[in-house]
């Protein structure tokens, strides 16, 4: 099921829930694709308090408004009892397989000003657009996406008269849905009910079908004039669809109301210019060439250029550039930190005191160190009923880093298909390692290679070719079937404040205390 903005009527909300499921059997999500707060959000209090029941989980996003945001809670926590908040941005998949996309909130570059925590970038667009082609080999879309803003062109139908505020327009959102493709596009409507006839999807090859969209505005819940504010539906997943029913025609449907040319643009919005009248527009200029493919700037063949200098690294401890609130643990020759846009607030990285490329060229007491490191993390872990899966990637990499990453102990047993999954899909030859190989005695000094260790003991390796994926591991363990939260792949695009690095340091380091070798080495020499 899916509504419009709650607006705090949450009684009105949840009992109209609750008739639907008596009539029709059970659904498995709600999704509030609008604001779920209002100006009084006193019908809450009973779900808090438990005289009320939230009868179906319920996925809200956002927010939109400043005055909402501390009413928001952590992502992935509930506000109450059976109501999930799910953050701005993410792609997630439910208990039937259906993949649901979102990017809620407003357009920070199209409003023209910043709202903390209520606006979306074009790297947000990106982001999203990247977590739903990951995995697939022959894209075919995502069965759901869920915005608060419309996609400019989208009222573009000679059909029905529709009049829409330039503010709930994005010309972002039409990039993005232009080339996910959704079956399904909810947003909240101010006031009425919208549904657009159904769009043919284009394709960048021609003479290509593609799946359809419908295109749905939802009304406010328990508006006086009754226009629909709910939808109920049951979806068969695109990914268990016939090819044939999927891109299966009707006599209503329309062209995509969107420009072709963003399909052409591999970025959102690389400049977005302000045209005088109110409208918002892309311009595509910028340096790159006829194929649309960024020039390389003039390259300086000095190799002195090319010496790397251990002040500037970001890992080695006494480098100014280092960031020291990451800091969780110090032994003698490695350290513990947190991982940058972490896919969990316990995912960390083991790193050498001193600069060292990988592990393959550490010293012995170093190696020795990170075993210490590893099996007091999986101690660790182990506490919170979890496993862990170690990885290195040693491929465009000054620095030795080891991935620890916590995942769920029901997944064990599918880590190392979904690895082999994903490598077949890159055209990565993956290797299953013999039983105690150590990679230090199988690798020469300076040649890149991936390897993780799974919870199972088995090892994999990899020999990263021209275009390896930089982002090969974390790709696997965001897969749905791990920790599903593929919108999380790339570091850059889930960064957090530092305000909440150093709040999940503080946390990690309390909890991590009674299983830190390096406090016992610190209390001896006290």
């Amino acid at each position: 099921m899916i509504c419009g903005d709650v607006n705090g009527n949450f009684k009105a909300l949840f009992s109209r829930v609750e008739s639907i499921i008596k009539k029709s059997g059970q659904f498995d999500v709600l999704l509030c694709v609008g604001n779920f707060f209002g100006d009084d959000n006193s019908e809450l209090d009973a779900y808090k308090m438990g005289t009320r029941k939230v009868p179906v989980t319920t996925y809200i996003f956002g927010p939109s408004k400043p005055e909402h945001v501390p009413l928001y809670c952590e992502k992935g926590s509930e506000i109450v009892p059976n109501v999930i908040y799910m953050g701005k941005r993410g792609i997630f998949t439910t208990s039937a397989d259906v993949k649901i996309a979102y990017l809620t909130g407003l357009s920070r570059r199209e409003l023209g000003k910043e709202l903390p925590m209520c606006t979306f970038e074009p790297s947000d667009c990106s982001a999203v657009r990247d977590a739903c082609f990951r995995g697939q080999s022959e894209y075919r879309g995502v069965d759901m996406l869920i915005t608060t803003l419309w996609p400019a062109g989208i009222q573009q139908d000679e059909t029905q008269k529709i009049d829409v505020d330039q503010e709930r327009l994005s010309n972002l959102l039409s990039w993005l849905a232009i080339h996910i493709k959704p079956r399904y596009h909810f947003v909240p409507s101010p006031d009425k009910h919208y549904e657009r006839q159904p769009y043919r999807n284009l394709s960048t090859h021609q003479d290509y079908r593609e799946c359809a969209t419908r295109f749905i505005a939802l009304a406010p819940v328990g508006n006086k004039v009754k226009e629909k504010w709910i939808y109920a539906c049951s979806l068969q997943p695109i990914s268990k669809m016939r090819v044939t029913d999927l891109l299966q025609g009707t006599t209503d449907e329309t062209v995509c109301p969107y420009d072709p040319d963003l399909l052409m643009q591999h970025q959102p919005g690389k400049v977005v210019k302000f045209s005088g009248n109110g409208q918002y527009f892309f311009s595509t200029d910028g340096p790159e060439d006829d194929n649309g493919k960024r020039k390389r700037r003039d390259r300086d063949d000095n190799p002195e250029r090319k010496k790397f200098d251990p002040e500037t690294c970001w890992f080695c401890l006494s480098s100014p550039s280092v960031e020291k609130h990451l800091v969780i643990s110090v032994g003698s020759h490695c350290y513990l930190a947190l991982a940058k846009g972490p896919l969990t607030p316990y995912h960390v990285l083991i790193l050498p005191i001193a600069h060292h490329q990988s592990l393959v060229k550490v010293p012995d007491e170093i190696s020795e160190e990170i075993k210490k490191f590893k099996a007091v993390l999986k101690q660790f872990y182990a506490s919170m009923g979890m496993l862990v899966v170690f990885f290195e990637r040693n491929y465009r990499t000054s620095h030795m880093q080891i991935q620890s990453v916590p995942v769920p102990k029901i997944c064990e047993s599918q880590i190392l298909e979904i690895f082999q999954d994903e490598a077949g899909i890159n055209k990565i030859p993956l290797e299953v390692l013999p039983p105690y190989t150590d990679i230090r005695q199988m690798m020469l000094p300076g040649a890149p290679y991936f390897h993780a260790e799974l919870p199972n003991g088995d090892q994999i390796f990899a020999k990263p070719k021209q275009n390896f994926p930089i982002h090969f591991g974390r790709d696997v363990l965001s897969t749905p079937q791990i920790l599903n939260c593929e919108d999380k792949a790339d570091w850059r695009q889930c960064l957090i404040s530092k305000e909440e690095e150093i709040e999940y340091v503080k946390d990690f380091r309390d909890k991590f205390r009674p299983f830190d070798f390096t406090a016992d080495a610190d209390s001896d020499s006290d």
